[in-house]
C-alpha cells in the first residue's frame, strides 16, 4: 500500500511540473521563424533592437497594426497592407518574392531597388548607414506612393 501511495504522489508531482512547464511555454513571447518577437509597441521594438526606426503611419491605406523585433531587426506590420523592415547589415531582408519588373530609383540620394508587376511596385529595398530597409506593399503602388513610403522610413 505504501508503495502505491509513493507512486501516486510521484505521478501527481510529475503531472503538476509538466502542466507548469506547458503554461510557461504557452505564455512566452511569440517569435516568428527568423527569431523576431511580437511586441505590443514601437517603443518595445526599439528597446529590443537597440536602434530607432521611423516608419509611415499607413501603408496602402492601412495603419500600423503590429510590431516585431529582435537584436538586429524591427518590422512594422500593416495588417493586410504589407510591412516595413529595418535590419542591421547590408543583406537583402525582403521576402524574396519574384517579380516581373525591377528598376533602381534614387530617393534622397540613396539607390533603391524597386520590384513589381504590371506597372505597380510591391517591394523597395535599400541600404543606408549599415542598415537594410524594406517596404513591402501588398497591393502594389505607383512609384510616387512608394517613394513617399521610402522617405518616411529611416
Amino acid at each position: 500500500m505504501k508503495r502505491k501511495t509513493i507512486i501516486c504522489v510521484a505521478a501527481i508531482v510529475i503531472l503538476i511540473a509538466a502542466t507548469a512547464a506547458l503554461i510557461v511555454f504557452n505564455n512566452r513571447p511569440k517569435q516568428d521563424e527568423g527569431g523576431a518577437q511580437a511586441v505590443s509597441s514601437p517603443d518595445e521594438a526599439v528597446e529590443i533592437a537597440a536602434f530607432p526606426m521611423e516608419y509611415p503611419d499607413r501603408l496602402c491605406g492601412i495603419p500600423a497594426a503590429g510590431f516585431e523585433a529582435n537584436d538586429n531587426m524591427i518590422e512594422v506590420r500593416y495588417g493586410t497592407g504589407g510591412f516595413v523592415r529595418k535590419a542591421l547589415g547590408a543583406a537583402d531582408n525582403s521576402d524574396k518574392t519574384e517579380y516581373n519588373e525591377s528598376c533602381e530609383q534614387i530617393v534622397n540620394g540613396l539607390t533603391v531597388s524597386l520590384k513589381g508587376n504590371d506597372g505597380l511596385w510591391y517591394l523597395a529595398v535599400w541600404n543606408d548607414n549599415n542598415f537594410t530597409y524594406t517596404v513591402s506593399a501588398a497591393s502594389g503602388v505607383d512609384v510616387n506612393e512608394m517613394t513617399d513610403y521610402i522617405e518616411a522610413t529611416r
